[in-house]
């Protein structure tokens, strides 16, 4: 897996992190408080779990859920919601309180 830098050019992290159980686990969270929507935060993780540009590269997310409902769904306290969608090869699960997960099953697994 590439790691791209998907917020500041001069800044040298990942919104990304691999899980240290399996192979393919990606966890990244939301910052309700951050300029960034939920559905930029997912589309940046996906785009760093492919390894690719988020700016250059389309994610089409929209193929699978509606970003504006998705932006909406976590925009206010939503208690206990969660979302799961498959966009671009990838199981993607976003929780209200900010938790994405990504997962990659393609990757082999750990023996």
């Amino acid at each position: 897996m590439s790691k791209t830098n998907l917020g500041n050019d001069t800044e040298e992290s990942s919104i990304l992190s691999k899980s240290p159980d399996r192979e393919g686990i990606y966890r990244a969270t939301h910052d309700p408080d951050g300029p960034a929507t939920v559905s930029d935060t997912v589309i940046e993780a996906i785009a760093e779990v492919a390894g690719v540009d988020p700016t250059s590269t389309i994610i089409p997310l929209s193929d699978r859920i509606d970003p504006d409902a998705l932006d909406a769904l976590f925009a206010d306290d939503a208690g206990d919601a969660q979302v799961s969608f498959c966009v671009c090869g990838l199981d993607v699960f976003v929780r209200s309180d900010g938790h994405v997960r990504i997962v990659d099953e393609s990757a082999p697994e750990l023996d």
